[in-house]
């Protein structure tokens, strides 16, 4: 509404549209119409946040990846107009050289403005990026990060200390394709350590996994699954392509742990998946992840740069059915009671 009165919609833009970032809309769409809260989603054509959302406003999708972000941009900037008022919510950076058109259309159009920032950096390689992602930060009137990690990282490069931390949200458009597949690792008496993702990218760190693989964790065997997963080998099944949501959640359910060295880390989508299906983390303390799990009690943490033999002590130690039954309860409890917390701040900031 306009007139003097505070708009009942709110509008998100999320740049990519794919991965743990257009899960996290997900949620936040989710939580603001069960508010009561229209909600206008723009981001990419043809990705899996277009297909969640079907009433998503879509460009991009032709060209290259400069193109296919200018197009969204320019969608973005034209319902802004459109929803003159209404609070946007912009989810993460990709080209923040061209997203600052997006804030000044805001700015004119009389909306208030929240960030959420993802990554306390721009990874994509863009001239003047790191200069534009803290003009970004400042102009904007709330910053959301779901870690302390990113937070701070983001307060030192723009001199801001009022960025809001609000825990990551549960993946709800995963979590309801759950029963709807079989895992996609083949069914076997033993406990087994799943590493999933974007394999292909160095800092997943499934080097390490696959070495701790082909050394051998006494009970246990291990699966790679995602797009990049190297191909297996003595003691490690490997299912190297894409999968869609209900295989997913199928394999990761499935799983008796999760193995996760990273390299780097903001915070994981993918240790909340993990959590919320029952499979025990183990995860590299970086970044923002040990936010994320309470060492020994929701999951487990392994120091950056330990020895592979920290990984088998883990493993070695979860070998228990009980042990891990313990874990994964407590781990369930708390990303629930997070994305509790979650849904309420938003809800207040959105207000």
């Amino acid at each position: 509404m306009v007139d003097g009165k505070i708009s009942e919609e709110v509008l998100i833009v999320d740049w990519l549209g794919r991965g743990g970032i257009a899960h996290t809309t997900d949620a936040w769409v989710r939580e603001c119409r069960m508010r009561g809260r229209a909600t206008t989603v723009v981001t990419r054509a043809h990705r899996e946040l277009a297909l969640a959302i079907p009433d998503s406003v879509v460009a991009g999708g032709r060209g290259g990846p400069v193109v296919s972000h200018l197009a969204v941009v320019r969608k973005a900037i034209r319902v802004v107009r459109e929803h003159a008022r209404s609070p946007v919510v912009l989810q993460g950076s990709v080209l923040p050289q061209l997203e600052l058109e997006v804030v000044r259309a805001a700015r004119k159009a009389g909306s208030r403005l929240l960030l959420v920032a993802h990554e306390a950096s721009i990874t994509r390689r863009s001239p003047f990026a790191a200069r534009s992602l803290a003009a970004l930060v400042r102009r904007v009137d709330v910053v959301v990060a779901h870690s302390s990690f990113v937070a701070g990282e983001l307060g030192r490069l723009t001199g801001r200390n009022d960025i809001e931390v609000v825990p990551l949200p549960l993946p709800l458009g995963l979590l309801d394709a759950v029963g709807d597949a079989e895992s996609v690792v083949t069914p076997g008496g033993e406990p087994v350590a799943l590493h999933f993702g974007n394999l292909h990218r160095s800092y997943k760190g499934s080097a390490t996994v696959f070495r701790l693989a082909k050394r051998g964790a006494p009970g246990w065997r291990f699966a790679l699954v995602g797009v990049g997963a190297p191909e297996g080998g003595p003691g490690v099944e490997a299912v190297g392509r894409f999968l869609d949501a209900a295989e997913l959640v199928a394999t990761v359910a499935a799983s008796d742990a999760t193995v996760l060295p990273y390299a780097r880390a903001s915070q994981s989508a993918a240790v909340v998946l993990a959590q919320a299906l029952g499979s025990v983390v183990i995860a590299s303390a970086v970044g923002g992840i040990p936010e994320q799990i309470e060492h020994r009690r929701t999951g487990w943490l392994i120091p950056p740069s330990a020895p592979d033999g920290a990984w088998l002590e883990a493993l070695e130690a979860l070998s228990e059915p009980s042990e891990r039954s313990r874990i994964a309860s407590a781990a369930k409890e708390s990303v629930h009671s997070a994305h509790a917390a979650f849904a309420a701040r938003i809800a207040e900031l959105l207000a």
